[in-house]
């Protein structure tokens, strides 16, 4: 299994990302309600909550899949969380930083919005350098 991912050091961040990515998977497709609620968001956005959890969702299932499966030839899935990840962040920090929503009374938007998706760009550009001849053969 380690072997699928070069050593122990990629295998290792693999599995951080992979964790990383099911707590918000968990947060929110299954705890909505208490993630909504911890920003201060109206509970109307249950379903686009849930319709944004379940692309989370959807890529950890398949990250579970590689985990056993292997690897190699599976740039486009890195590439699909790198963008993701990038996109969320700049996003994140605009919303965050500039939004009339941010301002609103009892919404508590917080750095998590930006940070938390730079760490994932972050390893998720680490994970495509050191897996690239794998996941490009």
């Amino acid at each position: 299994m380690v072997d699928s991912f070069n050593n122990w050091f990629f295998f290792i961040i693999y599995l951080l990302n992979l964790a990383g990515g099911g707590y918000y998977a968990y947060q929110s497709v299954l705890n909505t309600n208490s993630f909504l609620e911890k920003y201060g968001i109206h509970q109307s956005a249950v379903l686009p909550g849930r319709l944004a959890g379940s692309f989370v969702l959807s890529t950890v299932l398949v990250g579970v899949y590689l985990l056993f499966r292997g690897v190699e030839g599976t740039w486009t899935y890195f590439v699909i969380l790198f963008l993701q990840s990038l996109i969320f962040t700049i996003l994140g920090y605009f919303t965050v930083k500039s939004s009339e929503a941010s301002e609103m009374e009892g919404v508590n938007y917080t750095s998590e919005a930006y940070l938390a998706p730079a760490i994932f760009t972050v390893i998720n550009g680490l994970l495509i350098y050191g897996l690239s001849d794998k996941i490009y053969g």
